[in-house]
């Protein structure tokens, strides 16, 4: 069930209070290099592969339900979400504080509660008639196999919502496979959360500087075990990855937005050659097939009880179907 807050204690207050009341600073302290703690998850989660995009191109409106479904059935090793938050304090999952629907109404979501955000139609999947809706980050956690990466965007910058994305974590038990999407300021929030529930985080370092040689130099001593570089900056060297690899540090790139194969084949192999590990796309099913071209079998759904939905079929590489 989502946590319901006051709209003038949630708006109103804002971050210091919120900040005050965990007792956390405002950015993680920085560390000397290579003292940063080892993570001790052993899981069979991808070392590298591809990452859906806030769910993929597949024929459903992107984060939602359909969108993950889709991607899941793909066999992506790694699925990226955006979280923020309803007037009323409920997580869902949005890039955009206003969403438009199906119908050309809109919602803002920091200024609506959740059922006037669930309330709103988008459309439906490709070949279906059942509208989609804005999912709550609840819903999508529940929905994620266990042996894939989950790629959590939070798009506010505030240790409590941090906070509570954290504790909606723990409460699934899905610490070892999220990966969350931290500015500094919300960092120390999940890490405290981890460290009371007996666990540890992931954290990838959303705080990026103008130039890339900083915001590096602040993700290593942070300690982030992830770090997301975008295109928009040109392809990381060799130096780039040896550096982030050596400080323990796994790389998503953001993001690849062709269609075409050939395209495709060339920049994801130029990626993963040069060590990034996740590459996020737009259009998973090209990428997949380029993946299994490359190396990297799809990953075949694995729940903790009856899967909550159904595919076709395992996902197979070309060759093997």
């Amino acid at each position: 069930m989502p946590r319901n807050f006051g709209v003038v204690t949630w708006r109103g207050l804002g971050i210091a209070i919120a900040s005050m009341a965990l007792g956390l600073g405002c950015a993680s302290a920085p560390v000397t290099p290579g003292t940063c703690p080892l993570s001790h998850f052993t899981t069979d989660l991808p070392e590298r592969g591809i990452s859906a995009h806030r769910g993929g191109i597949l024929g459903c409106p992107v984060n939602t339900i359909g969108a993950f479904q889709q991607a899941i059935c793909q066999g992506v090793h790694q699925i990226e979400l955006d979280v923020r938050t309803t007037a009323d304090g409920a997580l869902v999952v949005a890039h955009d504080d206003r969403v438009t629907g199906e119908n050309g109404q809109s919602v803002h979501i920091s200024k609506s509660t959740l059922a006037e955000v669930q309330s709103l139609g988008l459309a439906s999947c490709t070949g279906k008639v059942e509208r989609q809706r804005i999912p709550t980050f609840e819903e999508a956690l529940a929905l994620m196999p266990l042996n894939i990466w989950i790629n959590v965007d939070i798009k506010e910058n505030n240790p409590l919502i941090g906070r509570l994305i954290a504790e909606t974590v723990a409460n699934a038990h899905r610490f070892d496979q999220v990966i969350f999407g931290a500015r500094d300021e919300t960092d120390l929030a999940i890490r405290r959360v981890a460290g009371q529930s007996g666990t540890e985080s992931l954290v990838a370092n959303m705080s990026r500087q103008i130039f890339r040689g900083q915001y590096i130099g602040t993700t290593i001593d942070s300690c982030g075990e992830f770090i997301q570089l975008s295109f928009l900056r040109g392809r990381p060297n060799l130096e780039t990855i040896d550096r982030l690899k050596q400080s323990g540090v796994r790389v998503n790139y953001s993001w690849l937005r062709d269609e075409d194969s050939r395209a495709l084949r060339r920049e994801l192999g130029d990626l993963f050659d040069r060590g990034v590990n996740f590459v996020l796309v737009d259009h998973a099913r090209p990428a997949m097939e380029v993946a299994c071209a490359l190396g990297m079998p799809p990953a075949v759904p694995r729940w903790n009880g009856p899967p909550p939905f159904t595919c076709q079929g395992p996902p197979r590489c070309p060759s093997a179907q």
